[in-house]
């Protein structure tokens, strides 16, 4: 039986559920990001589950020497239109050691704790300490659960393209489980998307059991201060 994200992921309807995600604010958040970071002119970047390529074409742009790579063969079929002298994308699964070795890893918008044990999400940590240049710098962004936790949204619907997907929302046993339902002519279809309610102590305790050292923590896009019950994000800045 194949995983959730297997099938989602490369699914049309996964793209056209969330089509409008605001490249504007990816930009801004890239540019951001990267003046707070102030690379030198020949480091390496990797954007590990980049989708599409919307980050990592953002720090191509701003040239930096960049790589992305995603488990979803459809998304980097995708993203490899956009490959450039300093822009390649190539298609793995995190929970395995990286290929190479860079100055910079991130891992953006949510695109972790998607599996169903501890030790995968230990063991994809480990591979990116691992895939850092030394003194190299991990870029973290997640949900702030306690966050999503009072301000849950139960049901809504979404119309996209002509099409109704109904959205369900729970927390239970320990993950944020979102169910998509809706059918078109081809048929009727669910499907669900599973995330780890990792807490802020949580994460924290597998950054540290990794090797991570925290740099600076921040709470939203523009970089500013996190705020445990107001924040949506939390962005971790973590040295090797």
């Amino acid at each position: 039986m194949s995983e959730w994200y297997e099938s989602w992921f490369d699914s049309p309807y996964y793209h056209q559920l969330y089509k409008d995600r605001d490249n504007r604010e990816a930009a801004r958040f890239i540019t951001n990001l990267v003046k707070y970071l102030d690379p030198k002119e020949d480091a390496t970047f990797l954007d590990l589950a980049c989708g599409k390529g919307r980050h990592a074409i953002h720090l191509s742009q701003l040239g930096l020497q960049t790589d992305g790579a995603d488990y979803s063969e459809n998304s980097i079929k995708h993203a490899k239109m956009f490959e450039s002298e300093t822009l390649r994308f190539y298609e793995h699964d995190m929970r395995n050691p990286l290929p190479k070795n860079y100055d910079y890893i991130l891992n953006l918008f949510t695109s972790f704790g998607y599996f169903n044990s501890q030790e995968e999400h230990y063991s994809t940590l480990q591979n990116i300490y691992n895939a850092l240049s030394s003194e190299g710098t991990f870029v973290f962004d997640f949900l702030n659960f306690k966050y999503v936790h009072n301000h849950l949204i139960p049901q809504e619907t979404v119309i996209k393209d002509g099409i109704s997907f109904n959205i369900t929302r729970s927390i239970k046993d320990q993950r944020i489980t979102k169910t998509i339902s809706f059918s078109n002519q081809s048929g009727e279809y669910v499907f669900t998307e599973k995330v780890m309610a990792f807490t802020k102590k949580e994460l924290e305790s597998l950054f540290e059991k990794c090797g991570f050292t925290i740099f600076a923590t921040f709470g939203n896009y523009s970089l500013e201060p996190f705020d445990l019950h107001a924040s949506k994000r939390i962005i971790y800045i973590l040295k090797k």
